[in-house]
């Protein structure tokens, strides 16, 4: 209103010194000069309209350019709200699943650590049930002293004996370590089984396949090596069976004494027929007692140099043998360990009452058995 004030003001002032100027000289009618006046009157109202309307269009044009940018300002802040209010839910919403699954997550592990807890319970208590030192004492009524008669012996319960082992292979790896130490065949069998599962990654079934392959190689010479044995074993059986009809059997005695060692019946006897089995005992122990005692002798040197070796820990024929047999399977598959696999060589097949052996590929997965 200011600016339309002042632009009227301006507009104004000519008039009225033209008013002004046509007051001091030569005298015009009056009409013409109301002429004049309305004339001037009615330019003056409009150009003073003109510059109106020009100055509200330029005012109107600026308010709504203003305006626009206004708007544009506006639209942009609501655009930025709206962005910051969107990210702000997605925010809330990833903070509210992460606090559920931190939530769901310390549940689990409190579950975890009481159940860890229980176990542990439960193995403590049961490593000190199968620990004689640390076993709970229970005093017997009416004893005097603390010693071992005055408490109640230990008796399993049913638990106890329903987790009892029935096979080498529920036993530890230190158990099967210290029996292989002590000579047990049967755990260096099964810590070769084991060595297997780890070497070739199969399961304990599987294994036993290729444990026969190795008893197989290891007992491809079997015959030659225990020939020795044998024939010692037949000398033995058939030396014992003999002497003793030699000594005490009346046709082969009489044979071998006319035969081999030149000897006649004894005086006033035509036939051995009427001698008694004791009267040819007697009579065959003449000859028949260097050749025992010789033989018995023969065997005592031989069983007291073997009794000295072993002092020297010097190594027996038979050491030996089971030796070369577990070197040779070494060789054979260095895969495996050696000192699991030697120590499972060096051991000779059981032979059954046929002196035929049993071989541990014929005993599948029970094995040779343990002693459970």
């Amino acid at each position: 209103m200011a600016a339309i004030m002042a632009a009227s003001c301006r507009a104004a002032r000519p008039t009225v010194w033209q008013m002004s100027r046509m007051h001091f000289g030569t005298v015009i009618p009056k009409g013409e000069v109301e002429h004049m006046i309305s004339g001037a009157a009615t330019h003056a109202q409009s150009q003073y309209k003109a510059h109106t309307q020009s100055v509200v269009q330029c005012e109107m044009a600026a308010i709504k350019h203003r305006f626009d940018e206004a708007a544009e300002h506006h639209a942009e802040l609501q655009s930025q709200l709206l962005a910051q209010s969107q990210a702000s839910s997605r925010y809330a919403e990833q903070l509210a699943q992460s606090l559920q699954a931190a939530s769901v997550e310390r549940a689990h592990l409190r579950n975890q650590v009481d159940k860890l807890y229980t176990d542990m319970h439960a193995v403590t208590a049961q490593m000190l049930k199968e620990q004689v030192g640390v076993r709970e004492r229970v005093q017997r009524e009416g004893i005097q002293g603390r010693g071992g008669q005055s408490r109640t012996a230990y008796r399993p319960t049913l638990e106890d004996a329903e987790r009892q082992p029935t096979h080498v292979s529920e036993m530890s790896h230190q158990t099967l370590a210290e029996l292989s130490m002590m000579g047990n065949h049967c755990a260096q069998r099964e810590r070769m089984i084991r060595e297997i599962m780890a070497v070739d990654g199969v399961p304990w079934e599987e294994a036993h396949h290729m444990l026969n392959r190795l008893d197989e190689y290891n007992e491809k010479y079997y015959w030659i090596e225990s020939m020795p044995y044998r024939i010692g074993i037949t000398c033995a059986f058939i030396g014992g069976v003999m002497g003793t009809f030699m000594v005490f059997c009346p046709p082969v005695a009489l044979w071998y004494g006319e035969n081999v060692a030149g000897e006649d019946l004894p005086e006033g006897m035509l036939d051995i027929s009427e001698m008694t089995i004791n009267q040819v005992g007697t009579w065959t122990w003449s000859w028949m007692e260097p050749m025992i005692g010789v033989a018995s002798f023969v065997l005592l040197c031989c069983q007291f140099s073997r009794s000295q070796i072993k002092k020297i820990n010097m190594k027996t024929f038979g050491e030996h043998l089971l030796g070369w047999r577990a070197d040779r399977l070494a060789r054979r598959f260095p895969e495996y360990d050696s000192s699991m696999v030697r120590a499972w060589a060096e051991h000779m097949p059981r032979v059954n009452m046929n002196f035929f052996p049993v071989y541990e590929k014929y005993e599948g997965l029970k094995g040779p058995t343990s002693g459970l």
